[in-house]
Order: structure tokens, then C-alpha cells, then sequence
């Protein structure tokens, strides 16, 4: 059970660029892999939004990635339903993703992705049988100190807030393996506006996806029945998210061996080095075929799961005097400026990323 503090977009990358890549490669301008497409995404025994990414690798130093628009993905399962995922751009026109609602997988059906993209080239998901979902028994969160390296070598201890997850070995593992994803949705209010008195506050959920730092999976199957096995799945800075309330929530993903084994992959590709400008040794297969031109496979995995949620509830303080913030007040008046305040989300909380003024049905 490992842990990887790097982002999910440099593991992401190791996926994309062979072993003969380089940083400096621009696919956008040379024209090399302009045929590769990476798949990311899933579906579950849950109702859902499940949703798909569909990119091509673009300019590694500039990180830019260009989404795929106009594909049309379709799922089916091995008793000849089939189900459509719709496409999402966001306010500027690029595809975000594709999404499908109210759909629920049901353990013990066997489901597979088709996609076909604008120009008739068709890829496939292999079968992939949805297990029955291992119980997540709690979550935790524990104050700690993460040590990271600077450009310098030298040492930098910040605190951190860690996330864990806390489940059992089943009675019978039947080749069912364990994955992690985390989440935070906190709580951001805007400043009381005395200088705009018609105009309305505000109180934002702004959600942070932890899972972005790393993989985190487990293979119940090497233990006995019924050992705890507690996994530490994210973590977060300790600042004004704390101020009001925060929630974290864990979404443990009870998943295939060959899942497992391409999540395993992934981590090695990291280890023992963990920085993805090294070479990456070897392509990383996933489960997407490419029927038209076979020998050209997508890169990814489109992963079948069944899921269980839990969930913590905390504010300044939960992790204890040694993390307790002393000044949580993140909204101040700055009439130097227009409008007069110190930070621009202060007068209007929905430009922060993942911002929205509708509260979570699950919140407490």
C-alpha cells in the first residue's frame, strides 16, 4: 500500500510519452503521436454522474493537453443494454468531458466502452465484470508535517492535513483490489458589502480533489480476514479552507486485478526515483483497444468499480493545538483598491475553481 505525493497529471504524462520521449517533444508542432489518445474515467454501481476524459498529448513544458470533442461513447453490457455518454464544454467551448447520468452498474455485469471519434476511428474498452463493492468503515484526518525538497536541496516542513481511510479485510476477497480517490469541499463566505449594499453575499462550497497527489491502492487479498487496513489517501494545506467548515470525503473503488495491476504500473513508473523526467522505462498498457488501427492502442484505463463513500466533517482545530490557526480571517477590507478588499474571491467567491452556490446534498 504506497502513497505517491506527485500529481496525477505527471504520472499522466509518464502514460503518454514512450519511452523514447523527450520534455522538449511539442506534438502539437511535430506532428509525432498525433494519433494517440488518452482515456480516463469509469463506471460504478453508484447512480452517478460517471464521467470520461478524452485527450491528446500536446507541448509537455507547457503542460498543454487538447481535449478530443465530437467523439460519441456508448457503453454496453453483456445483456445487450447500451447507455450514451453526452458531451460537456465549458463556458469557452472546449469538451470538458462526457458524462452519463442516472445510470447504476449492477455488481456481477460485465460493461465495455466504445468510442468513436470524428473521423471514424473506433476503440474499445475489454469486458470488464463490476465487482461486489468492500465496506469503507470510516475516514480520519490527522496534523501532520510534509518535508519536500527544493530547487536549492534544501528542506521545507509545512503542515499538512492527512486523510485516511480505515476498512477491513473481506471474509472472501475473490480477486477484488482496493483504490482510493479523496476529495474536499469546503465552505468560503464573502465579505459583508457595506460598499455595495444591493449587492447579494454570498457563501461558496468549493471542492479540492486530494486525489490528484498520487495513487493510492491495496490488495486486500495479501492479508488475513477481517485485518485493518488503513490507507493514507490525501492530504491538504492547512489555511483559511479551515476557517468555516470542511469536509472530506474518501471514495474507496473496489476494482478489478487487471485495474489494480495497471494502478500498480502507474506507481512503479514513479518509484524509486518519483520525478517523471526520468526516462519512462516502458509504455503503460491500459484496457482500451484501438479496432481500427490495432496496432495503436489508447493510452489509460477506463476502470469498472463498485463504490463506497464516507465522510468526515471538521473546522479550525480538528487536528489539534499544534495546527489550530491563529488569524483564520481570510476576508479583509483593502480600500486601496476597488473593490476594497484583499483578495477579489472576498467580493465574489464563484472565481475560485470548482466554486458553486448550490450546498452538497450530503452536507451536514
Amino acid at each position: 500500500m504506497k502513497f505517491k505525493t506527485i500529481p496525477v497529471l505527471y504520472f499522466l504524462v509518464g502514460i503518454l510519452f514512450l519511452a523514447n520521449c523527450v520534455r522538449e517533444t511539442n506534438f502539437f508542432e511535430s506532428g509525432d503521436h498525433e494519433n494517440i489518445i488518452v482515456v480516463d474515467g469509469g463506471f460504478s454501481d453508484g447512480p452517478g454522474p460517471h464521467f470520461v476524459r478524452i485527450i491528446r498529448p500536446g507541448d509537455y513544458d507547457k503542460q498543454a493537453f487538447e481535449p478530443v470533442s465530437g467523439a460519441h461513447l456508448r457503453l454496453t453490457d453483456d445483456l445487450g443494454n447500451e447507455f450514451f455518454f453526452l458531451e460537456e464544454k465549458n463556458q469557452d467551448g472546449i469538451t470538458q468531458h462526457y458524462r452519463l447520468d442516472n445510470v447504476q452498474g449492477v455488481p456481477g455485469r460485465i460493461y465495455s466502452l466504445e468510442i468513436v471519434l470524428p473521423n471514424g476511428d473506433t476503440y474499445r474498452s475489454g469486458p470488464e465484470k463490476m465487482p461486489e463493492r468492500i465496506l469503507l468503515d470510516s475516514v480520519s484526518v490527522k496534523g501532520d508535517y510534509f518535508v519536500s525538497n527544493n530547487a536549492d536541496g534544501s528542506l521545507t516542513s509545512e503542515p499538512r492535513a492527512f486523510v485516511y481511510a480505515h476498512t477491513k479485510t473481506p471474509d472472501q476477497v475473490n480477486g477484488r483490489y482496493l483504490r482510493w480517490e479523496t476529495d474536499a469541499v469546503y465552505i468560503f463566505n464573502e465579505i459583508v458589502k457595506f460598499y455595495n449594499p444591493f449587492g447579494a453575499i454570498h457563501q461558496c462550497f468549493i471542492t479540492n480533489r486530494l486525489h490528484d497527489q498520487g495513487v493510492s491502492i491495496a490488495e486486500p487479498g495479501a492479508f488475513q480476514a477481517g485485518t485493518p487496513i488503513i490507507e493514507n489517501v490525501g492530504k491538504r494545506k492547512i489555511d483559511y479552507a479551515f476557517e468555516h467548515r470542511i469536509c472530506f470525503s474518501v471514495y474507496q473503488h473496489t476494482i478489478s486485478r487487471k485495474a489494480y495491476e495497471y494502478w500498480q504500473k502507474i506507481d512503479q513508473l514513479v518509484s524509486p526515483t518519483g520525478t517523471i523526467f526520468d526516462t519512462p522505462p516502458a509504455k503503460v498498457a491500459g484496457n482500451v483497444e484501438n479496432i481500427t488501427d490495432p496496432g495503436n492502442p489508447a493510452l489509460g484505463y477506463f476502470e469498472i468499480s463498485a463504490i463506497d463513500t464516507a465522510r468526515i466533517f471538521g473546522k479550525n482545530g480538528i487536528l489539534g493545538d499544534d495546527f489550530l490557526l491563529q488569524d483564520v480571517t481570510y476576508c479583509e477590507y483593502d480600500f486601496s483598491t476597488w473593490p476594497p478588499v484583499n483578495h477579489l474571491e472576498c467580493d465574489n467567491c464563484l472565481i475560485l475553481p470548482s466554486s458553486t452556490l448550490d450546498q452538497p446534498a450530503w452536507w451536514q
